[in-house]
């Protein structure tokens, strides 16, 4: 029962423990004092982000070591169910899609380096989008895109559902958190 009773609560009075709830999501930088990389603000919107469709990404952050192929990177992705988060497993049919496990996160931005070209809202903002990264302050004033199709293992794993995403990234061969990023947001599928 009391469980039922925080349940209920607790969104009453905004963020979860630790998040910063900017209306549209809730967000926290869970890396480390050794962190190579860090998030300041985050958001996107709207709330709920539909798919496909346009999405307005805002972020502020910093790398502070050069990255390439020298870290790993996990991704958690949960949904919510029946007022759990289930775990989502990891799809590869169509792109890695999930909670999975990437060894060679560098090699997953190998796409925009075969076509020559980052996204224009990321270089208009003098972002890079391949590896390796050098250290710098990010900044990505409310920028919007748009979805124009989800793919066939994105609409495996999607549905309109509350979502948990919480990404790390670790060092080879030492396995150290080097930076980390957790986000609670709802998403709606068009089909």
């Amino acid at each position: 029962m009391l469980l039922l009773v925080v349940a209920l609560i607790v969104p009453a009075f905004g963020a979860r423990p630790g998040f910063t709830s900017t209306g549209n999501l809730e967000w926290r930088d869970c890396g480390i004092g050794d962190s190579w990389m860090s998030v300041k603000k985050f958001d996107i919107s709207p709330n709920p982000v539909v798919l496909p469709g346009d999405i307005t990404v805002t972020l502020e952050g910093e790398i502070t070591h050069d990255l390439a192929n020298q870290v790993t990177m996990d991704v958690l992705m949960e949904k919510k169910l029946l007022g759990t988060f289930i775990k989502v497993p990891c799809t590869t049919t169509g792109g890695s899609v999930g909670t999975c496990h990437y060894t060679d996160p560098c090699h997953c931005l190998n796409f925009f380096k075969h076509s020559g070209t980052c996204p224009p809202f990321l270089t208009a903002n003098g972002l890079p989008c391949t590896c390796p990264f050098n250290p710098d302050k990010l900044s990505l004033p409310a920028s919007k895109f748009t979805v124009t199709g989800i793919n066939r293992a994105w609409k495996l794993v999607l549905e309109d559902s509350e979502y948990h995403v919480k990404i790390t990234v670790n060092e080879k061969p030492s396995g150290q958190l080097r930076g980390c990023l957790e986000v609670y947001l709802n998403i709606n599928v068009k089909q």
